[in-house]
């Protein structure tokens, strides 16, 4: 059975590139034929999973990347098919007939509802967790589900590289039963000592339920934090980012490494950092891995920044159903000085399922705005006028609703605004820098 599932399963592959569909249909196809398939395949020793609710496809293209650079082969699921089937079909692209993988690292990163079906027969010799937040209500519940759910599938011996300013991710090891690995960010200019942010995925104590208590915080619940009551607060980190210099886009680590982030963005610095942490606990040279994450190519389906009709234009690719990445974009927003044009909208909210929750924009702060120099608000696409409804709610009154993208331009082209901020799911950056480009093509 296991040879005739990585046969067929091999020939549903090339058919698929063929046909340039189906990332996920080999994997399916092979599994029918032998469930046990996954179990029954020869692994690399190293094998490293990334998990989280967000930041996990970054973070393992970092480490695939790195990895390739230094010379490793390296099979890694790079389309972002991240469920059982999906991930079988990365190893049935690199495995022999005999059911070997080709690779010296295995590298993938793995849904968090899902790790606890695919750890068991994948296991881990290291595992990434990016973060655990509000996502996807619909599918995920709460973020305390989620928790539990990647928990019960670690493999007891595997190495934790967690991020020790996080108290939900401090949680995995509060029974002592893992040997994680920390790493940290320092008190940075762009701290902050009062909490900006109502939703906090996490307010109390795990340990005694106490009311968590913050001498500064980075962003949301992640910072410097303690409990009054037990010795619950910021882990020891093993390694730590001493600088952070937006304007470069770079930051500091232990005061020696300089790390390029692709975006000036806090999210990014942590998936850099998580990338860097994984691949030193490796045994990798660091100024070889320093050297090959500076000359990662930033994504432009991820952030975009050019200047239109003397404005500065930011683009920000957010994940719908997470407060927390739109959340990081509205504290980027706030950053800047001066006038400011904001768009929000997206095509569609999820390609998964059809229930169309909203519940998440209300986990949203875009009351932090309300200090900044906000001259009006552009809403765009299905949900247009449901975003306005919130924004109502959040105080702002100079609120324009459109359904077509296209129809946006003379609006935002036309504003008296220094800048124009346009917060968008994926599926509106790409045709949003279009219409710009169309434009100057035109002028």
């Amino acid at each position: 059975m296991k040879f005739l599932a990585i046969v067929l399963g091999k020939a549903a592959l090339v058919l698929g590139k063929i046909l340039k569909k189906g990332s996920s249909m080999p994997g399916s196809i092979a599994l029918k034929i032998d469930k046990n398939l996954l179990q029954k395949l020869i692994l690399p020793e190293k094998i490293i999973a990334v998990t989280g609710s967000s930041g996990k496809g970054s973070t393992s293209s970092i480490i695939a990347h790195v990895l390739r650079k230094m010379g490793y082969k390296v099979a890694h699921n790079s389309s972002g098919a991240n469920l059982t089937a999906g991930i079988t079909t990365m190893l049935l692209d690199n495995c022999s007939l005999k059911g070997k993988i080709n690779a010296d690292y295995l590298v993938y990163e793995m849904d968090e509802r899902y790790a606890k079906f695919v750890f068991k027969d994948i296991k881990p010799s290291h595992i990434v967790v990016t973060n655990i937040t509000r996502d996807q209500p619909p599918r995920q519940g709460d973020f305390e589900l989620v928790f539990e759910e990647i928990k019960k599938g670690l493999p007891k011996g595997v190495s934790l590289i967690l991020n020790g300013d996080d108290p939900c991710l401090l949680k995995f090891n509060i029974n002592d039963e893992y040997n994680p690995i920390y790493y940290s960010l320092n008190k940075t200019d762009y701290s902050y000592s009062e909490n900006k942010f109502k939703n906090l995925n996490i307010n109390y104590c795990p340990n005694c339920n106490s009311k968590l208590e913050y001498e500064y915080y980075h962003f949301e619940n992640i910072g410097k934090f303690k409990c009054p009551k037990c010795n619950f607060e910021n882990a020891n980190p093993k390694y730590v980012i001493t600088n952070i210099d937006y304007n470069n886009f770079s930051f500091v680590v232990d005061d020696t490494y300089v790390l390029n982030m692709q975006y000036d963005l806090l999210y990014s610095v942590y998936n850099t950092m998580s990338a860097f942490t994984l691949l030193s606990e490796l045994g990798l040279e660091k100024e070889e891995i320093c050297k090959h994450i500076n000359n990662i190519t930033t994504n432009s389906k991820m952030y975009n920044h050019y200047i239109h009709n003397n404005k500065e234009v930011y683009v920000l690719n957010n994940k719908n159903e997470n407060s927390t990445t739109f959340n990081q974009s509205l504290l980027f927003t706030e950053r800047f000085k001066g006038s400011k044009t904001i768009v929000i909208g997206w095509k569609e909210i999820s390609r998964r399922y059809h229930f169309d929750d909203l519940s998440w924009l209300y986990d949203i702060d875009f009351e932090i705005l309300k200090g900044c120099e906000v001259d009006k608000i552009i809403c765009v696409g299905i949900n247009a006028y449901d975003i306005a409804t919130r924004l109502k709610l959040a105080g702002f009154k100079n609120i324009l609703c459109f359904d077509n993208l296209n129809d946006t331009y003379p609006t935002i082209s036309d504003a008296d605004t220094k800048y124009i901020f346009a917060i968008l799911n994926f599926d509106y950056v790409e045709p949003f820098k279009n219409i710009f480009i169309k434009q100057e093509d035109q002028s």
